[in-house]
C-alpha cells in the first residue's frame, strides 16, 4: 500500500488555497495558548520566588531596562497599604535620573532592608548653611514624584565632613547643621506633596570613617557632606 503523507500532492482541486486555512488555524492556536497563558494565576510562592531572583541578580553591576515615562501615574494605582519592593523602586529612581539633568549627581545604594538615595549637600545648600537653594527644590521635588505615592518609611538623614564649623556659624557644631539639613530636605519633601510621617536625624561627621577607601581625599569630605534619604522595605506604621 502507498502510504504516502498527505502533504506530498495535493489532490485534485487543491491549490495553494489550502495553505490560507492552514494559516489561520495555527492563528487560532496561538491567539488560544497567549490567552491561556496570560490569564493563568501565578502562585504566591512562584512570584515571591521571582521577586528575590531579580532582587539578586539586580545588585550586580548590569544595564537595568528603564521604566516607561508614565512610571510614576502607574505608581501611584498600587496600594497605597502596601510597601513597594525596593528594587522596582531603584530601577523608577534610576530611570529618573536618566531624564532629569538635576540629579545626575544623586547617588542611589541599596541595602539588604533598605534604599538610600545620597543628595550631596553641595547641590543643596551653601557652605555651612541648612537654608536650600534655589535649585535644590526641584532635585526634591523630582524624587517626591515617586516617593509621595509609596507607603514605605522614610527617614531624612544629615551628614557632614569632619571640618568643624566656622565662627559666626548659626549652628554650635556639625551635630546641629546636620540636623537642620534633614530637616531642611524633609520640608522640600512635605512641599512637594509628601504626606506620611518623615523623621529627620543629624549624624554630623560619625559615618566618616566609612569612606576611607575613597580618594583623593576632596572627594572623601564631598561625599560626606550630604543628606540620605532612606527607604524602608517596611511600610509605614500608623497610616
Amino acid at each position: 500500500m502507498n502510504m504516502r503523507p498527505w502533504t506530498d500532492r495535493p489532490g485534485p482541486g487543491m491549490g495553494p488555497a489550502w495553505l490560507l486555512t492552514f494559516a489561520d488555524l495555527v492563528a487560532l492556536l496561538l491567539a488560544f495558548f497567549v490567552m491561556m497563558y496570560a490569564t493563568q494565576r501565578v502562585e504566591q510562592g512562584d512570584w515571591q520566588a521571582l521577586i528575590k531572583s531579580l532582587s539578586q541578580s539586580l545588585k550586580t553591576e548590569r544595564p537595568r531596562e528603564a521604566p516607561s515615562p508614565s512610571a510614576p501615574e502607574n505608581l501611584r494605582l498600587l496600594a497605597r497599604s502596601q510597601a513597594i519592593e525596593l528594587t522596582y523602586l531603584e530601577i523608577l529612581l534610576e530611570g529618573l535620573r536618566r531624564e532629569e539633568p538635576a540629579l545626575q549627581n544623586v547617588l542611589f545604594h541599596r541595602l539588604d532592608d533598605r534604599l538610600i538615595i545620597a543628595l550631596p549637600a553641595d547641590l543643596l545648600f551653601r557652605p555651612g548653611a541648612a537654608e536650600p537653594v534655589p535649585a535644590a527644590r526641584e532635585r526634591v521635588r523630582d524624587l517626591a514624584l515617586i516617593l509621595r505615592n509609596i507607603s514605605n518609611r522614610i527617614d531624612v538623614y544629615g551628614h557632614t565632613d569632619p571640618t568643624p564649623v566656622g565662627k559666626g556659624s548659626a549652628y554650635a557644631s556639625n551635630w546641629d547643621l546636620s540636623l537642620a539639613r534633614a530637616r531642611s530636605v524633609a520640608s522640600m519633601l512635605r512641599e512637594a506633596g509628601y504626606q506620611r510621617r518623615l523623621a529627620a536625624f543629624g549624624l554630623a561627621a560619625s559615618r566618616f570613617d566609612e569612606l576611607a577607601a575613597v580618594e583623593p581625599p576632596a572627594r572623601r569630605h564631598m561625599l560626606a557632606r550630604r543628606v540620605d534619604i532612606v527607604v524602608r522595605d517596611r511600610r509605614e506604621r500608623g497610616r
